[in-house]
């Protein structure tokens, strides 16, 4: 082989062992519209798409917590929002109600599985995969066994009513549920078809104090979504929020799990402006969130 004939062998093969080995940013990253509470729709999604996001989690628009209730999405919107949706490529994931799964006593309990109901027709009809429901507490008059079975039971009755759909009905870990075992059992025995779990590192620890690899190995077959928020925690359970890479949360630690497992779900932004309005504005947070995860790379 001639000295040229080398070179541009050696030079082809060092290139491609370099596009071979360069690390892809196969991340996709997703925001909650607790984090902008006086946008509409469409500035979300254009936002959205501004900043680097493919999708949003949709708890509230402008003045309606729950959608339901929103002119925005009114059954004659629905053919416009999914048009909307497509033009600037930002998928609505995640439809987040406010429905609890602990209510035993027969009006409370289904006037909440009711309204699940209707977020699970709704998201049909948006083509969106996933409605979020709270577990959510331990009533204190009752066993913790009698209301893990009243939340698995009420549990079972939406995914009975999924069957025939494509979503699915997350767990958000929030309220009493906060413990990765109770959480597995609680998933144990359901067909995978129609639920799964909102990983929410920071709900969990502040009462349960386990790491990121504790949580993961116990839940990561059901989890959907990864919800990553930052700040410190403070004594009594409590906290204050930060911005993303400027609290204690272990968010590289977190990141690095879910890279070695290869997990391709959405990993989402929940800045609660919405809640704490003295929270910096969401054209400083998202952007914020988006740069600190690129940097990770």
């Amino acid at each position: 082989m001639n000295r040229k004939k080398f070179l541009q062998t050696s030079l082809g093969i060092l290139i491609g062992s370099q596009a071979f080995s360069k690390p892809k940013n196969k991340r996709k990253l997703c925001f909650n519209t607790l984090a902008c509470p006086d946008w509409s729709l469409r500035e979300v999604l254009e936002n959205a798409k501004k900043y680097g996001y493919k999708a949003v989690e949709i708890r509230g628009i402008k003045g309606d917590v729950d959608i339901l209730n929103s002119p925005e999405f009114a059954p004659s919107r629905i053919g416009d929002i999914r048009k909307m949706s497509e033009d600037f490529g930002v998928k609505i994931l995640n439809l987040n109600s406010s429905v609890v799964l602990h209510e035993y006593e027969p009006e409370k309990k289904t006037k909440n599985l009711d309204t699940a109901k209707r977020y699970i027709d709704l998201a049909q009809q948006l083509d969106c995969p996933f409605v979020r429901v709270f577990p959510d507490k331990f009533p204190k008059e009752k066993s913790k066994e009698f209301a893990l079975d009243t939340i698995k039971s009420n549990y079972e009755t939406l995914i009975d009513y999924c069957k025939g759909t494509k979503v699915k009905v997350l767990l958000d870990a929030h309220g009493d549920l906060v413990w990765s075992e109770d959480l597995l059992k609680m998933m144990q025995g359901f067909d995978k078809k129609h639920v799964g779990i909102i990983w929410d590192f920071f709900n969990m620890h502040l009462i349960t104090k386990e790491s990121p690899q504790k949580m993961y190995e116990t839940l990561k077959s059901y989890i959907e979504i990864v919800q990553i928020k930052d700040g410190y925690f403070k004594p009594n359970n409590t906290y204050e929020y930060t911005l993303t890479g400027k609290g204690e949360v272990p968010i590289n630690e977190i990141l690095g799990i879910i890279e070695g497992d290869k997990y391709k779900g959405f990993i989402s932004f929940e800045w609660e402006k919405r809640w704490h309005p003295e929270l910096p504005n969401p054209e400083v947070a998202l952007p914020s969130f988006v740069d600190y995860i690129q940097k990770q790379f």
